[in-house]
């Protein structure tokens, strides 16, 4: 639903006026039935913005890896999942989800992954933030590899040993670990674990951050199925005792030890606690902690009966007493938890052999009550001492700080809380009496109630009752009078009491046994009871006593008191600083009266504090405070007392003002002004004023002055005050002379009493037609520090007297704020303005008159954001983008771009084109291309090495312009694009039929790769261009074309089986990886040269070698087997293929190249190439500027076939002798300067060098050896004819002599041809292998 003009216009104004836009909305995502689901089901994910009825469009996305944030603006394109930070790709099909719902049916192995949605609407589209991260991971029922964890079992506890490994179903490689933990993925394992073969990673030390879910992972991007491991921390057992702990002897007692929330088969050992007095506790060690006190832990010698969690003391006897702990073991290797909790058991044995006396004779004791605990033994055996297990340890035969007596004996009159506990007597021998738990309390305090109320009717029946909580002695309670104590200071527990900060003494009332029992009752009550209370208890012997009750106030309201307490003013609800005075009014003549009072004053005088005494009696004040509150009565010396009033004294109330609506009205709109005082219930009447600048009188607090930002405002009250007397003024039609700075109070009673002055409010009100506009340059309300700033006047008449008003931070003590300068107009400007200066600013006349007012808002100075996107470390020919950002302002900015250069001598200076960058200053320079980038982005692509280096922008704008300060700097750090390594599997030549494998290798990068293959063909018009579709190759640019099956390459490795004849060429790879994706270089070219068994043509050089001197003559020509055209030379030299034949030969029909002075520009592999792509087998022709070259086959020999090398030299016709070279280790020495091998394998196939003694050494050549043909062939008069054929010839030839006499004369007449034709073939490659069996035809 589109937006209508006019509501977009109030929407942007209302933002504009008040500052405010509502938080973006985060829509929730849901995951159906559960986020780990088969293969094959169906799972659906939901949705929703809530709290919203508007019509949302959603999309879809998928969360992947992004180590660093780029351009990460707010609503950026990142999002956080446990901790880590993921870039979000939508969905290629997220258009399917657009309604809220996206469902995967079924769901596959490769829907595993972390998803995000956002909604939007609108044009142009508004949108949502991101959704937060929802997992989901799809189980597979066949995945290609495993997850292993050792021990198995998915839930785990810290500091367990555990191992994480990939076990792969078949031989694929590049597995490795992955996780979503809170761990980031900066390694192949996580962090603080080992990384070992396997894939491996393991860890002695996990802790709870290490929980999440790991899978394994190929290079390819197939995956296990994933595995939520938790990391629970080191569990504690609870041990739980059968009934309760203090069994009879004889009964039957179950401990039971349970380890929760866990699913593993625990088996529980079992211990008793003795004491450990000499060794400090250990965490995890054998010793536990209980009540304090440390103790070692015994395993019970029959601790296996327990193992299932249960261990039964059956019957329960007197030895059985003690302290209990379990622990539990499990897991291969096993884990132990914690120890439990401590656990007592204390068995009451039926005839012990001695007993615990305690005096007084009772267990419940208090603080400070004397006691003393002895062993009573019912033989005549020795050695029994006093035990106990209490918050003391046992240092000595006593607790610490009693006394040690005969006996044995202990005793104390100090006891204390820390006492608590239980004690027995045992004997050397380990026999022991029955325990008692002994709790010692703190010194009770008793509850003092009055029944109904504090404030009963003469005549009324009051019963005050006191109450001993929390303890079951039999007490007996004394009841007292709290009486004024003025000269004696308070003493804690003495007789006593505070009440209301004031100290007061008890008297013991004369018939206290009356509530002996607890309850004291008046009745009826009278006059004369009024007063303070307090009561006591007692009990035990000997007689111990509580602390005293709180103090409890009486006040009887008597029906004909003789005096009577008059107020003035006549209200009990007073404020402060309000005049008040008390007096006492007597009925009779009797004499002796004074005031009384129950305040946080005490009574010091015959009137409170600081109050004055007069005739009468009266006590009067007219700054009273809060501490006067309190209950005030009057009373003669013979104890006679008038009624008692409770008078509350408040702080001085402070209206509330509020303005309807709100503070910018138009002109004509009709506005209230309220004015209400909170938390009172007197009858209140409202004054109306308005607050008018107030240069010289200092601001006095309680005067007729306000403050309001910062400024000191006199008040005047309204003529028409009288109108908003009930609380509401109401301004109707509202004008523009009702802008202005209003203020209220409020007053009551007689005399007068009147509240605070409220707050200020201020009412901008908006004319339709001023008479003056406020001329603000530049033409805007949002301003920055420093910014040059003029306001102005502009009247519409003729009419004078005019001045700038404003409402800020500053005074008006002149016609312009202070530091600004006053100029003609009026005028008022400033180059320095400060974040002071902002507020509403307007035009007004000396008759009253003014413009409508301007909220000026005078910011900071900006400082742009600086970003670097994608990355900091950018790789030559890569696209990097800066881009710049000032947020929080509407302005319409340029941005200009700076590089930051070293500055030594010139100190930092704030807004200075200098900057700082971990502590040094450095210069600016602005960059000469600066405005590729004023609309906030500045790219440099390709990036090259010299892009290195410190960076900074800022922004200008406005009229006259402004400038931001500048941003912080950021470093860009170009680097060289790695160069991926490509090899050739064995070597360059391989015959046709082998098994060839490409492999290509991005060295000294963690990155996972995906590899390309191409193949470089000739570019002839194209020059060379670094990182373009371009490589060099021995000095010719070539193009390049990718593989149409370049993805069977994608993991490094290219293989070519069986390799075949069209498979020669030049090859090339590269690598991409990353997100967005990542180009290395491209390698260098390698060439691969196949020999083909049975080629469509041959290279015929004449003459017949590989190897030629520096300037002899050569010519090279294409030999084609059958009849087909368009046959061409081709070579791959330091030669450019510019023409059909290289530069600085002849081309010749034939096709033939010849030249007669070749150089070893020329060297290199030559081959012939007709236009249908059909080719020769290539040779590799050496030319040597030396004196030695190596004469061998230029074709490929035949397996069974001699060989024959030959060194020889330019000077010389042959050489007397040479060391004959394979694959650089020496093969044989000749003197004839020849080597034969007569019958050769595939193992003699290699690279061949002679080297003479004196001339020097030959150029390498490399024989190929191919496996011989079958079925053979030779030939006849030019034509092949296969052995099959001729035996079937053979066999007609016995049907007929003629047969066999024609076959005769045919092989005679070819004799000498087929010879020929062999060896020719021979040259050429072509298989004339003639059987032994032929030859003897001959």
């Amino acid at each position: 639903m589109e937006l209508s003009a006019s509501f977009r216009l109030l929407w942007t104004i209302s933002v504009v006026l008040l500052g405010h836009t509502e938080a973006r909305p985060r829509p929730v995502l849901r995951v159906s039935s559960h986020s780990w689901p088969a293969e094959g089901d169906s799972v659906t994910l939901s949705c929703e913005v809530r709290h919203t009825s508007l019509n949302w469009t959603f999309l879809w996305y998928r969360a992947v890896p992004s180590r660093r944030a780029c351009l990460s603006r707010q609503n950026s394109a990142d999002v956080r999942y446990r901790g880590n930070t993921y870039s979000v790709k939508l969905l290629s099909d997220s258009s399917r989800g657009a309604g809220g719902s996206y469902t995967l049916s079924p769901a596959a192995f490769q829907h595993t992954g972390l998803y995000v949605c956002r909604a939007e609407r609108g044009d142009p589209a508004y949108q949502t933030e991101f959704s937060d991260v929802e997992a989901l991971w799809v189980t597979g029922l066949s995945p290609p590899a495993s997850l292993v964890i050792r021990p198995n079992r998915a839930q785990l506890f810290e500091s367990e040993s555990v191992s994480l490994s990939c076990e792969v179903q078949d031989n694929s490689t590049g597995w490795r670990l992955r996780w979503s933990t809170n761990r980031e993925e900066e390694s192949d394992c996580p962090r603080n674990w080992r990384s070992e073969a396997g894939p491996t990673c393991s860890s002695g030390s996990t802790s709870v951050w290490d929980r999440g879910v790991y899978w394994c992972e190929s290079e390819s991007g197939q995956h296990s199925n994933a595995v939520n491991i938790t990391f629970n921390s080191r569990p504690r057992p609870v041990l739980r005792v059968s009934s309760h702990s203090w069994p009879a002897e004889g009964d039957s007692v179950t401990l039971s030890c349970e380890v929760r929330h866990t699913s593993l088969d625990w088996t529980f050992l079992w211990y008793r606690a003795v004491p450990f007095r000499t060794v400090p506790y250990r965490r995890n060690s054998a010793d536990v902690r209980y009540r304090g006190n440390t103790y070692s832990v015994m395993l019970l010698s029959d601790s296996s009966r327990g193992a299932g969690g249960s261990y039964t003391l059956s019957p329960a006897a007197l030895q059985h007493t003690g302290l209990y702990v379990c622990r539990a073991e499990g897991g291969d290797p096993t884990y132990q938890t914690e120890f439990s909790y401590v656990e007592a058991l204390w068995v009451t044995g039926l005839s012990p052999p001695a007993s615990l006396v305690i005096r007084p004779n009772r267990a419940q004791l208090f603080e400070s009550e004397s006691v003393s605990l002895s062993c009573e033994v019912q033989d005549n055996s020795t050695g029994w001492r006093l035990r106990w297990s209490t918050d003391r340890e046992e240092e000595s035969d006593c607790p610490r700080d009693w006394r040690s007596e005969a006996g044995p004996t202990c005793s104390s009159s100090s006891t204390s809380v820390w006492d608590r506990g239980v004690y027995w007597c045992e004997s050397e021998s380990g026999q022991h009496s029955n325990a008692v738990n002994i709790t010692f309390n703190s010194r009770p305090r008793p509850v003092l109630r009055v029944s109904s109320h504090s404030w009963p009717a003469e005549g009324d029946s009051v019963t005050l009752s006191c109450e001993v909580r929390h303890t079951s002695l039999d007490w007996t309670f004394l009841w007292y009078r709290a009486v004024p104590f003025r000269t004696v200071p308070y003493r804690w527990n003495s007789a006593d009491v505070r009440y209301r900060g004031n100290t007061y003494s008890v008297e013991l009332l004369s018939d206290s046994s009356r509530g002996a029992g607890g309850s004291y009752t008046l009745s009826p009550a009278s006059l004369e009871h009024t007063g303070l209370y307090v009561c006591r208890a007692e009990g035990g012997d000997p007689t111990y006593q509580t602390e005293f009750s709180d103090v409890k106030s009486l006040w009887v309201t008597g029906l004909s008191p003789p005096a009577s307490l008059v107020i003035r003013p006549n209200r009990a609800q007073l404020f402060e600083s309000e005049s008040v005075s008390l007096s006492c009014e007597v009925q009779d003549n009797s004499t002796g009266w004074r005031l009384r009072w129950s305040t946080d004053r005490e009574e010091e005088s015959d009137c409170p504090r600081d109050w004055r005494s007069e005739a009468g009696p009266t006590c009067s004040s007219s700054s009273t405070s809060v501490w006067d509150r309190g209950v005030y009565w009057c009373e003669s010396e013979s104890g006679q007392h008038s009624n008692a009033v409770n008078i509350t004294f408040n702080s001085r109330p402070h209206p509330v003002l509020r303005v309807s609506s709100h503070s910018w009205p138009a002109e004509g709109d009709s506005v209230t002004l309220s004015c209400e005082v909170r938390h009172t219930s007197l009858n209140w009447t409202f004054l109306w004023y308005r607050a008018v600048p107030s240069r010289t009188v200092p601001y006095r607090r309680n005067s007729a002055d306000v403050r309001y930002r910062g400024n000191t405002y006199s008040v005047e009250l309204l003529l028409d005050s009288r109108r908003g007397a009930g609380g509401s003024y109401t301004l109707s039609p509202a004008a523009l002379q009702h802008t202005g700075l209003y203020v209220c109070r409020a007053e009551v009673g007689d005399p007068t009493h009147q509240t605070e002055f409220s707050d200020v409010e201020a009412l901008w009100v908006t004319g339709l037609s001023p008479p003056a506009s406020l001329v603000i340059r530049p033409n805007r309300a949002q301003l920055f520090e420093s910014e040059s700033v003029s306001l102005s006047c502009e009247v519409q008449d003729n009419s004078t007297g005019w001045r700038l008003r404003w409402s800020t931070n500053r005074e008006e003590k002149s016609d312009c704020p202070r530091d600004w300068r006053s100029e003609a107009g009026p005028t008022c400007s400033s180059s320095s303005t400060s974040v002071w200066d902002r507020g509403v600013y307007w035009c007004e006349s000396e008759s009253g008159q003014h413009s409508n007012a301007v909220n000026i808002t005078f910011n900071s100075r900006p400082r742009p954001v600086l970003r670097v996107c994608p990355d900091s470390w950018p790789a030559e020919g890569d696209s990097v983008t800066l881009s710049c950002e000032v947020r929080d302002t509407s302005l319409n900015w340029t941005f200009l771009w700076y590089r930051a250069v070293p500055s030594r001598t010139v100190p930092y200076r704030r807004n200075s084109p200098d900057v700082h960058y971990r502590g040094n200053t450095y210069s600016v320079m602005l960059l000469s291309d600066s405005s590729r980038g004023a609309g906030g982005f500045y790219t440099l692509s390709p990036a090259a090495l010299q892009h290195t280096g410190l960076y900074v922008c800022r922004a200008e704008g406005g009229d006259p312009t402004y400038q931001t300060e500048f941003s912080d700097v950021e470093a860009l750090w170009v680097t060289v694009r790695p160069h991926p390594v490509l090899r050739v599997s064995s070597h360059s030549w391989p015959a046709e039929g082998d098994s060839v494998t490409l492999t290509c290798e991005v060295r000294h990068t963690s990155l996972n790769w995906t590899f390309l293959w191409y193949r470089a063909v000739p570019s002839r018009t194209v020059p060379y261009r670094r990182n373009s579709p371009d490589v060099h190759y021995r000095g010719n640019t070539y193009s390049v074309k990718l593989l149409s099956d370049s993805s069977r390459g994608a993991g490094g490795s290219y293989t070519l089986s069986p390799v075949a004849l069209q498979h020669t060429g030049l090859y090339v790879c590269r690598a991409e990886g990353g997100d967005p994706t990542y180009q290395t270089d491209f390698s260098d070219v390698k060439s691969l040269w196949v020999t083909g068994l049975s080629p469509p043509a041959s290279l015929v050089i004449r003459p017949n070698r590989a190897q030629l001197f520096e300037s002899e003559s050569v010519s090279l020509s294409c030999e084609v087997q059958d009849n087909s055209t368009g046959w061409r030379l081709r070579w791959s030299t330091n030669r450019e293929e510019e023409s059909d034949c290289p530069r600085n030969w002849r081309s010749e029909a034939g096709p033939t190249c010849s030249s007669g002075s070749t150089s070893v520009w020329d060297r290199g592999v030559y081959w012939c190439e007709s236009e249908t792509g059909q080719h020769s087998n290539a040779v590799k022709i050496s030319i040597t500027s030396g004196f030695v070259i190596l004469e061998s086959p230029t074709h490929p020999v035949t397996e069974g076939d001699p060989l024959t090398l030959r060194c020889v030299s330019q000077s010389r016709p042959s050489t007397t002798s040479a060391d004959f070279y394979k694959d650089g280790s020496l093969l044989q020495s000749q003197s004839a300067g020849e080597l034969t091998i007569p019958a050769v394998s595939k193992a003699h196939a290699g690279s061949y060098q002679c080297r003479h003694p004196e001339l020097g050494e030959s150029p390498e050549s490399w024989v190929t050896v191919t496996g011989r043909e079958s079925p053979q062939v030779i030939v006849i008069d030019g034509i092949p004819v296969y052995l099959l054929t001729l035996v079937g010839s053979l066999l007609v030839v016995s049907l007929g002599l003629l047969g066999i006499v024609t076959l005769v004369v045919i092989c005679h007449r070819s004799k000498s041809t087929a010879l020929n034709v062999k060896a020719r073939n021979m040259r050429h490659s072509t298989p004339s292998v003639i059987p032994e069996s032929l030859v003897l035809l001959n």
